[in-house]
This record gives C-alpha cells, sequence and structure tokens, in this order.
C-alpha cells in the first residue's frame, strides 16, 4: 500500500462518525467508557470537556482560576458552564443519536440560561440581545463603575 493509499484510509476511519464510540458522562455511573464527561469546572480549567481525550501542553499546568468577589464567582460559574454546554453541543453536530450526551447538554443549557438571567439582573447585560435592556434606564446607569467604587 502506497503512502498516498494508506492516507485515504486513515482519514475515512476518523471521518467516520460511527468510528468514535458515544460518550457516557462521569456522574451517571458508567464509567470505563472511552469519552468521559468532566465536570464543568474541570472542562473549563483544562479547555476540554472530555476527560479521555485531554492531552497536557508539554510541561503547561493549568490555573486555578478564583473569583475575588460575588459577581466574578457568579460570571466564572457562568462561563464554566458555558463551555461545558457548547462543548456538548459540538460533540452532537457528530453523534446525534447519543441521548445521554443529549440529555447532560440540555441541563448545561438551563443552567447556563439560569445563570445568565440571574447575572444579567444583578449586574447588567452581557450581549446586546440582554432582555434587561427592555427598560430605560439601563443598569449600567445606576451602579457605580469599577473606578467608583463599585462591583
Amino acid at each position: 500500500m502506497n503512502d498516498y493509499n494508506m492516507m485515504n484510509n486513515i482519514t475515512a476511519q476518523f471521518m467516520n462518525p460511527n468510528h468514535m464510540q458515544p460518550m457516557q458522562p462521569q456522574n451517571s455511573g458508567m464509567q470505563g467508557q472511552k469519552n468521559q464527561i468532566g465536570s464543568p469546572k474541570e472542562g473549563y480549567t483544562l479547555g476540554n470537556l472530555f476527560v479521555n481525550t485531554y492531552i497536557p501542553y508539554k510541561n503547561y499546568t493549568p490555573q486555578k482560576l478564583t473569583a475575588r468577589n460575588e459577581q466574578e464567582a457568579l460570571f466564572l460559574k457562568l462561563s464554566e458552564m458555558a463551555f461545558a454546554a457548547h462543548e456538548l453541543n459540538l460533540y452532537l453536530d457528530l453523534h446525534p443519536q447519543d441521548a445521554r450526551a443529549l440529555q447532560v447538554f440540555n441541563q448545561y443549557r438551563m443552567q447556563t440560561n439560569e445563570l445568565k438571567t440571574q447575572y444579567e439582573n444583578q449586574y447588567g447585560p452581557l450581549l446586546i440581545s440582554a432582555n434587561v435592556l427592555e427598560n430605560s434606564p439601563f443598569l449600567w446607569e445606576q451602579l457605580p463603575f469599577p473606578w467608583e467604587g463599585g462591583r
């Protein structure tokens, strides 16, 4: 077999969605599966939600993210949950029949939406599409800016 045919054979294996095993979340009690889902916190820190596919870069050690106040803690939790939902969304693009992944994705998606609403009600909009922008005056007009002693 020449190099061209061998590369086409390898590429065909990786392009075939049936080549990969369906993942199972860690907290489902189904340990030992190929693609286990880590916690949103762990996934956000490592940049990879899937425990068995994380490959560290050289001798890089991920930094532990810590919040300095309540606003940062809420934003960090929102970021972690949104990351996890996005990772599962990408996985489901290739594995739409994985019912367990869809269930976990929907949990993370709903939690992300709840955290986003909570954050926006307390600290102002994150995006121009935020519902808190329906009323005026806007929240950021009422709160002090960080350099004025605000959060």
